[in-house]
């Protein structure tokens, strides 16, 4: 009987044994599969923040193209008003001007050689004095 129990003693060390190699085989596969899995996070959580970088400087792309038409349509704005506003003492300059004009036409000689202009040519040249020689008051005002 000794000899049945020494063999069946052989017999079950051995297959402890055996599922101890088992055992450390599955043991580091297991580390190995949680150390894969650790990087596979940590290589997502990278990725997620490069995504977000990337997003983020994909909208202050976004920001900086809206910001640079808005001030672009703020500029062409700018000078619509500015043309407009010119068009606008142009019209009403050209309308004085036609003014003057026909003044003249119904000028006397008479008046004309006694300088007594229009009246309105004085308010022209006060309203705009864009010619250096009529900035001066005196030259404005004419002998009546």
């Amino acid at each position: 009987m000794d000899s049945n129990l020494k063999e069946e003693f052989e017999r079950v060390k051995k297959e402890l044994s055996k599922t101890k190699t088992e055992l450390e085989l599955v043991e580091n596969k297991l580390e190995y599969c949680q150390n894969r899995l650790l990087d596979i996070r940590n290589e997502k959580d990278n990725l997620k923040k490069e995504i977000i970088k990337y997003e983020t400087i994909d909208i202050e792309k976004k920001l900086n193209d809206s910001q640079k038409l808005s001030d672009e349509f703020l500029k062409q704005k700018h000078r619509l008003e500015i043309t407009k506003e010119l068009l606008d003492d142009s019209r009403e300059e050209i309308l004085l001007l036609k003014e003057i004009i026909n003044d003249f036409k119904n000028l006397s000689s008479f008046d004309f050689i006694r300088s007594n202009y229009p009246n309105n040519l004085d308010e022209y040249f006060i309203k705009y004095e864009k010619y250096a020689k009529y900035k001066n008051k005196e030259h404005i005002k004419y002998k009546r």
